[in-house]
């Protein structure tokens, strides 16, 4: 009688230990309560949760740099269409019968044209700079007492993820929106630069005019490191800011660019204009009409390049719009996999529950039956 009882109860203990696990399947749709239920199951769940946090991050993070690159695009179109008409009012000033008032007028018009750009090439949002280099808490472009910009971001653009171990380049630099290519040259030829110029080779790095004598171009790299390798140039002119030429190493692969800022190129127009040389000397009406006439010719040059650094950033954006469809649907295939996994089979759990109503009630009548036995009846 006491063996039976024990087994009695024991059958109970059972019946409500499943008896909890199906009103939890039932409440909560999920397979598992605990993961000693299913050690397998389990195990693909977790693997497939943390795959679901990996690609909600990398999601997040596309999302954000989107959103920046969208910036960064309209940004570029803006900064393409003042270069446009500042090309239009450096064709009027070099017409013959612009006056000297009519120069000071396009003039005030270009230094105005010139703070928006400035403004544009500080494009920020949430709180990072767009067009400051693998740095973006820099702020890229900065202005001194007497209005000359300088870029102080670097050469490397920022790599964002966008898939487990895969990066891509995102934007363009500084060097790409507001610099172009005055003059190249590859291994063995002479490379022509101004004193203002930045050089830049194949491989990222920039080379610096040591200072005050500027008689050595020393080699940085693309972390601002100063390295051992030098270039001797020669001065070609005694112009304000002299310019340089150096001969290019004889080495495959070689190639320099001179990069002028195009916020230089745009002083040197604005002093035109106001017929001054760089430290504000008076010059005479034909040599800044021919400043002018060789300005607009940079600024030309200065379009293009900004022309093509549009290009190349349209081309990293698009990269950035196909993987956030990719993840998204990655993303969502485990989303799926894991409601798959882990959902509970309802139907499954109903009948369950149903066989322990029927069980139950079949216990308990055996144990009712058991209670109003006598001694006398069990004896017998």
């Amino acid at each position: 009688m006491i063996n039976q009882t024990e087994q009695m109860t024991y059958r109970l203990s059972l019946l409500d230990a499943q008896y909890q696990k199906n009103t939890y399947q039932m409440s909560t749709k999920n397979s598992l309560q605990q993961g000693s239920d299913d050690s397998m199951l389990y195990s693909r769940l977790i693997s497939v949760d943390d795959k679901i946090r990996t690609y909600e991050g990398l999601k997040i993070q596309v999302e954000r740099t989107n959103i920046q690159n969208n910036a960064a695009d309209s940004s570029m179109s803006e900064v393409k269409k003042i270069l446009e008409s500042i090309k239009s009012e450096l064709i009027k000033a070099n017409t013959a019968t612009t006056s000297s008032e009519g120069m000071s007028a396009i003039a005030s018009n270009i230094s105005g044209l010139k703070e928006n750009l400035f403004q544009l090439a500080n494009t920020q949002v949430e709180g990072e700079y767009v067009f400051a280099g693998s740095d973006s808490s820099v702020k890229p472009f900065e202005k001194d007492v007497n209005g000359k910009v300088t870029y102080v971001g670097n050469n490397q653009l920022r790599k964002v993820a966008v898939e487990e171990g895969s990066y891509r380049d995102r934007g363009v630099t500084g060097f790409d929106m507001m610099m172009y290519p005055s003059s190249t040259a590859n291994k063995g030829e002479t490379l022509t630069f101004s004193e203002t110029d930045r050089i830049i080779d194949q491989d990222g790095n920039e080379w610096k005019l040591n200072s005050p004598t500027n008689n050595t171009l020393t080699k940085y790299d693309s972390q601002g490191n100063i390295t051992a390798e030098t270039i001797t140039p020669v001065t070609s002119d005694a112009l304000t800011p002299p310019t340089f030429s150096a001969l290019m190493p004889n080495v495959d692969g070689t190639k320099f660019e001179a990069k002028t800022n195009i916020f230089n190129l745009m002083d040197d127009t604005l002093n035109a204009l106001n017929k001054v040389d760089s430290v504000g000397n008076p010059i005479s009406d034909d040599l800044a009409r021919t400043l002018i006439g060789k300005n607009q010719s940079q600024m030309d040059k200065a379009y293009d390049g900004v022309n093509v650094a549009h290009a190349q950033l349209g081309g990293r954006n698009k990269v950035f719009e196909i993987s956030l469809e990719r993840v998204s649907s990655k993303l969502t295939q485990y989303d799926v996999l894991s409601q798959q996994l882990g959902s509970a089979d309802l139907s499954k759990v109903a009948m369950e529950a149903k066989a322990l109503e029927l069980t139950y009630t079949a216990l308990y009548s055996t144990i009712n039956k058991t209670n109003t036995l006598s001694l006398v009846n069990f004896l017998n």
